[in-house]
């Protein structure tokens, strides 16, 4: 007998910050953030080249997207 999920599946996102250096291939589509600085993100796709910033080696961190209900 083959039983099917009826309940829905909730998908949750990790609480830990997701990071990305200077170099290395963005891990997730999203807007990114040089060494926190929020008002100087920009978007990046996955799997693109993360950039320096100012001309210097940075840790990029992905913004948490807004809750939407």
């Amino acid at each position: 007998m083959i039983q099917t999920l009826t309940s829905p599946v909730l998908l949750c996102r990790s609480s830990r910050t997701m990071t990305a250096g200077t170099g290395t291939h963005c891990p997730a589509s999203g807007r990114w953030s040089p060494n926190g600085e929020l008002r100087h993100s920009q978007v990046f796709f996955e799997g693109s080249v993360m950039p320096t910033f100012d001309g210097a080696p940075v840790l990029w961190a992905l913004v948490p997207e807004p809750v939407r209900h």
